[in-house]
This record gives structure tokens, sequence and C-alpha cells, in this order.
């Protein structure tokens, strides 16, 4: 059986083509995806400063957050420090020839710094040397050797290895599922191409197991080739990738990419596993056709669905249908995309293994139409299309896949981007901003707070921390966004209003919280909450007043003098300011143009800067979110592509016999043509129909619209390049096909 699957593979190459690029695409993406998240593992940084270190001591920039998963813990916002008093401990230690400290930006508070440098002696086991040390560290100190020791110079290597990882995890997932369903589909369409040859198989003794035994090991030859051809490419890609998101600031610049055998190994496995999974499910029905049957399905297809795929349809829409109701309920505002994107995909691959029986639908509605404008050719159309479900239903499952991951991935984020800006739009209450770059001082705030026209003036800090006590009750352990304020100026430049205490009361260790989130944590006025600080340290402050304010506002006020201390810059740089009512806003940036104008390194702007600055900052974020949406459009495209072209172009004996018969050779490209139109409305229809069932509901939770937000452009776009890829696809090869002499066509093999 094995030598005859290599025949097959030999003498049938055209046929096995389009299924070795569905494998070759598959596996590339998978590839890369590997390397992705290796790469976020290693988080390998060279060192610059510390090259000559052996051991590197550098505070731990991450932390399990209270109600967090404990294997992805949360990544510190600012430089966690160590205490410069360890320098003369280690010095002390068996093995160190010498030890330095290094500051690498910031303010550090006294006697603290940003690492510490250590030279071992030579001869001495550098392993040993690090678990001495360990033993002289506390919980936020950690040591670092190798590649690690860069981390220390750049802190941001760490979210960098959080953030590839997270992506680079889902996206492997998403692109498993959407490899699994193309390559299903063009070996499925393979195996209706080849239908007759099965036939005769089964008629002359062949087993179900037989048959099923010769596609997998065809498929199986077919992935070990197309894997290790990927190999190369997929590196490729994945370091395309990650240097893009690296000059996005998503991942650090300084990080290596690396994707050894280990990722590699990995990659190939899931390809192949993919592949045959794939295989296993498009074999399926030819391997269980009676033998008195198969010569007589061997010319036309117009069976309906099989059971399985009609129940994984189900399961898969079902599946669809739970992520969306989770999402609107439950995960209602930024973390809805963790369970609306899975939401997408899985639909769309519901509704394209529905494909035979709702492209029959679809059929049945548009049959009118497409006849009375296509007069003969559209009626050839009509019945070819309902007279070939497999093959119909393998061309129209890549071009709702297209359609539907397009359409609802992008218009996701663009819905989620807009609620997201209404929501920072709500929450900014300030007409100018005071940048300060040495530092905004009380006395320039309040010379500021002074000024003809100012409501109040803030000086402006902003970090995440941690409630440790009482138990936190932020979600999902994300942590508070913790902003820093002046006590005189915080109520005009808050959108908070006060219920209790008074946030002038907020002076030292001191916090103000929103009122449901007190009663959630139980505490009240005078009370005592325990704070990790972005900094890993920890600090007790005094609940000074409770205010009620929009959902979603978590965050905690306190002292901008009290929370910059716990920030790597170390001081506010900002003011904020509110004109009293009546003001003109130019009118007070103007007047603190003249105030900024006496003073050094002081610029002013008007509000719109916060606008922008949030504008790159979601564009930074959602810039991960394209490439990789990119990469599944990408597939799926390249996907619907290859099962087109190999669906009309092993329809030659069929053009072939048309024309003997009385057409033209024009008249069989317009019926291609019209059939090809017909799988584009349908796909498209479909797939849009699959998005929606997300987005719709998304977009009245988040937006109270029934439309989503995004500019309509992109959908016409998406269509427009549905419909281009597909009469492409289909006519280009129909034309070349009909090139061939009737006579010759119609004695081809199929």
């Amino acid at each position: 059986m094995f030598q005859l699957a290599l025949r097959t593979l030999r003498f049938r190459t055209g046929t096995f083509v389009a299924a070795f690029l569905a494998m070759f695409f598959a596996a590339i993406v998978l590839m890369a995806c590997g390397g992705l998240i290796e790469t976020g593992i290693r988080a390998a940084v060279p060192p610059q400063q510390l090259g000559s270190a052996d051991v590197v001591v550098a505070g731990d920039q991450t932390y399990a957050a209270p109600g967090g998963d404990e294997d992805e813990p949360a990544i510190l916002p600012e430089r966690v420090r160590v205490d410069a008093e360890l320098e003369s401990v280690i010095s002390a230690l068996p093995g160190v020839r010498e030890t330095e400290s290094y500051v690498f930006e910031g303010t550090p508070p006294a006697g603290a710094v940003d690492a510490i440098g250590v030279v071992a002696e030579p001869g001495t086991d550098v392993a040993a040397l690090r678990a001495q040390i360990d033993a002289e560290l506390d919980a936020t100190t950690s040591t670092l050797v190798g590649d690690e020791r860069g981390r220390a110079e750049l802190r941001g290597a760490t979210a960098t290895s959080v953030n590839v990882v997270s992506l680079a995890g889902v996206f492997t997932a998403f692109a498993l599922l959407v490899s699994i369903f193309g390559v299903a589909s063009m070996l499925g369409l393979s195996i209706a191409q080849r239908q007759k040859e099965l036939a005769l198989l089964r008629a002359i003794g062949a087993t179900p197991r037989q048959v099923r035994r010769l596609i997998f090991r065809e498929t199986l030859v077919l992935s070990l080739v197309a894997t290790a051809a990927a190999y190369l490419p997929g590196q490729f890609l994945g370091k395309l990738v990650f240097d893009l998101l690296a000059q996005q600031g998503i991942a650090t610049a300084g990080v290596a990419f690396h994707q050894g055998w280990i990722p590699s190994v990995a990659a190939t496995v899931v390809a192949i596993l993919a592949a045959l999974g794939g295989a296993l499910g498009a074999g399926r029905r030819a391997a269980r056709t009676k033998p008195s049957q198969a010569l007589s399905e061997a010319s036309l297809d117009g069976g309906l669905i099989s059971g399985w795929r009609f129940l994984a349809g189900l399961l898969f829409i079902a599946a669809g249908v739970a992520l969306t109701i989770v999402t609107v309920t439950a995960l209602s505002g930024p973390l809805a995309p963790a369970t609306a994107a899975p939401a997408v995909i899985v639909l769309t691959i519901g509704l394209a293994l529905l494909a035979p029986v709702l492209a029959k639908v679809m059929i049945l509605l548009i049959q009118w139409p497409v006849r009375a404008l296509g007069g003969l050719t559209g009626d050839l159309a009509v019945l070819n299309a309902r007279g070939r479900t497999s093959r119909l239903a393998a061309v129209l499952g890549p071009v709702i896949l297209l359609t539907g991951v397009s359409t609802g991935m992008l218009y996701l984020q663009t819905t989620n981007d807009a609620a997201d800006k209404e929501a920072y739009a709500a929450g900014v209450v300030a007409d100018a901003v005071v940048t300060a770059d040495d530092g905004a001082d009380p006395q320039l705030v309040e010379e500021i707070g002074r000024l003809p026209g100012v409501a109040g003036a803030s000086a402006y800090v902003s970090s995440v921390g941690f409630v440790e006590n009482p138990d936190d009750v932020s979600p999902m352990g994300e942590g508070w966004n913790l902003q820093g304020v002046t006590a005189q100026g915080a109520e005009a430049t808050t959108p908070v209003d006060v219920t209790a205490g008074a946030l002038t009361d907020l002076r030292g260790a001191t916090v103000a919280i929103e009122d449901e989130h007190a009663g959630r944590l139980g505490v009240d006025i005078g009370d005592t909450i325990t704070l990790r600080m972005g900094d890993n340290t920890l600090l007790d402050v005094r609940v000074a007043a409770l205010f009620s304010a929009t959902d979603g506002y978590d965050t905690l006020l306190l002292p901008a003098e009290t929370l910059a201390d716990h920030t790597t810059a170390g001081v506010p740089t900002r003011v904020l300011v509110t004109a009293q009512e009546g003001t003109d806003p130019g009118r007070l940036v103007a007047a603190l143009t003249e105030l900024a104008a006496a003073r050094d390194g002081l610029t002013v702007a008007d509000r719109e800067v916060l606008f922008d600055e949030y504008e790159d900052q979601k564009k930074t974020a959602s810039y991960a979110i394209y490439i990789m949406v990119l990469m599944l459009v990408g597939y799926s495209a390249i996907t619907t592509i290859n099962t087109l072209v190999s669906s009309t172009s092993a329809r030659q004996r069929e053009f072939g016999l048309q024309r003997l018969v009385g057409s033209t050779r024009r008249q069989v490209l317009r019926m291609v043509g019209v059939e090809a139109a017909i799988v584009a409305v349908t796909g498209v229809v479909l797939g849009t129909a699959a998005a929606l069932g997300i987005l719709v509901p998304l977009s009245l939770d988040r937006l109270g619209s029934l439309i989503p937000a995004g500019p309509p452009l992109v959908y016409v776009a998406i269509v427009g390049l549905v419909v281009l890829l597909t009469l492409g696809a289909t006519l280009l090869p129909a034309w070349q096909a009909t090139r061939v002499r009737p006579a010759e066509a119609a004695v081809s093999v199929e």
C-alpha cells in the first residue's frame, strides 16, 4: 500500500501539488509561531555594559498577582531596583573577584541601584557562585547569567517575553484551526477529483481500511516533504514578524530572535498531525462508499453532507455562540478580544463546514436571477453547482474562511478601539498639559493653579499596582491603574465625584478609591490598604476619600509625590490643567505658554496631545493584532487561490466534452465565470454572516450600535479582494484548460 501511495503521488503530480502547497504554507506559519514562542521564552538579550560580568544581580520584573495565573505572572511597569548594600555582601562571598553597581535609567532613591555586576575569580564555578548569591537575595531580586544578563539593561525584555509568548501562543491555536481546515478542504477536493480512481479500487476489492491507509500514507509523504521545505521560509517569516513587532515597540529591540530544533520539531509534528487529521476527515466518505455505488457516483456528486461534518459544523457554531455570550456578559471591555477573536474563527469554520447544506440554500435563493441574467450559461452554472456538492463545498469553504476571518478580525479590532477611545475620552477632564523635563515640583503646580481662568492644576503620574491586603478584586489579576494627583487640583482634573472624605486629604501615604471597589474590598474611610507598587515595593496607604466614576474606572488616586517615588522616573513630569467654566481653552493655553516662556524645560499643549498619545499607544497595541490577522488572511487567500485553481484545472476533460457537443470556448468561460460569481457571492454572504455573529453583539454591548465601528471601505476592499481572487483563480486556469483542442481534452485524465 505504501508503494501504491508513492506511485500515485508520482503519476498524479498535478492533483497533489495543490495539497502540497496547502501543507507547505500551513507549516511555514506554524514554524514562524514556534520561533516566536522560543524567542519569547528565552528573552535572550546579549549584554552591552554588563558584558564583563559573569553574574548580574537585578530586580525581578515579574509579579504573581493575587487572583492571576501563576504560570503567567504580571509584568511590573517600573524599574525594580536593588538595595545598594547588597554589593558589599556579595563582594565578601568566596569566588567573587570584583563587583560594580549600575544605573541605566531614571533617578533611583538613595542607596538603590539598577543592577550589580559580579566578576568571578578565574576557575570559579559560575553556577555554584550564582547559588551562593541567590541565598543572599529576597524574592524581589534575582540573578542573571549568559544572555539573560542583558535583561537588566533592557527591562522591557521581560515584557517582551510575556507579550510574544502570549501572542504567538494564541495565534498558533488560531493558525492550527485555520490550517487544519485549509488542508482538509484541499484534500477533500483532491479526493473528490479522484473519485473515479478510488471507486475502481473499491470495485476490484480494496477494503475501506485500505483506501483510508492509502490516503493517509499519501498525505504523510506530502506532509513530510512540505514541512521539510518550510523550515527556512518559516524561520524567515518568524524573524520578519519579530522585527516588525520590535519596530513598533511591542517587542524590545535588542532581544535576539531564536528558533532552535525544539520549536522546529514541534512545529513539524503539529503540521504533520494537522495534515493527517485533515486526511482522515477528507478520506472518510470515499473509504466508506460501497463498491456497487462507487462507479455511479464517480461522475456526479449531489449527495448531502456527511453526518460527521454536519455534527462538527454544529459544534463549532455552538462554541462560537458560547464564546460570544461570554464576550458580551463576562468580558465586556478591554478584555473582550480574548474571547471575541476565537469566536470569529470558530463561527467561520462552523459555517464553512456546513457549506454543502448552506450552499444548496444559497443556490436556491440566487438561481432565478442567475438564470435570468446568464441565460443558457447561467442554467449550466446552476446545474453544475447543484450537481457537484463535494467540489462546491471544497472551493466554497476557503472563500467563507477568507471573508469571515478578514471581516471579523479587522472590524473586531476597530470596534474595540472605538469603544476604548470613547471610554478614554470620558475620563479626560483637563484642557491643557504642561510638560516639565526636569520634573514638576509643587511650586510650579501651585503657580499654574493661581493663573486667571484656571479651575485646577494637578501633577500627573501614572503606574500600575496591585492590592495585596485585603484580597485583590481587580479582574483576572490585571492590577489597578494608579494615578498620582495634587490634592488641591485633583477634583478639577479627574473624572470623579467625591462621595466621602475629600481629595484635598490626599497627602503622604493615602489613597482614594471608587465606591463599588471599596465595597468589594471591604474598606472605608480611615482603613488601610497594602499596595504592591510598580517597582515591587509594598506600601501601606490610608483611605482618604471615596468617589463615584464611570464603569470600568479601575483607578486608584494617590498623592503625586508618593506615587512618583515608586516610578522609574522618580518625579512627576506633567501638570494637567482644567479651565474654569466659560474660559476659552485657547486663552488658557496662551497664558500657560507665556508662563512657560519664562522658565526653562517647560512645554505646553492642549488636551489633544493626550488623545494623540493614546492613539499612538493603541496603534502600537493593535499593530501586533493586524500582523497576525494579515498572516491568517494571507494563508486563507493562498488556500482559496490554491483550491480554486486546482478545482478548475481538473475540469479540462469536462470542458473538452462540452465543446465537442457544440459549446464555444467563450461560452465555456462565461459558464465558469458565472460559477465563480456564485461561489464568490455565496462565500461573501456566509463569511459576513459568521463575522456579524460576534460583531453585532459586541458592538451593541460596547457602543450601543448595531453597526460595528470602522471604515466601510475596509469591508468593500475585503469583498473586492474575495471577488477578484475567486474570479481570477477560476477564469485563468479555465482559460488555460480550454486552450487544448476539445478532442484532446475530452480524452485527458481528470
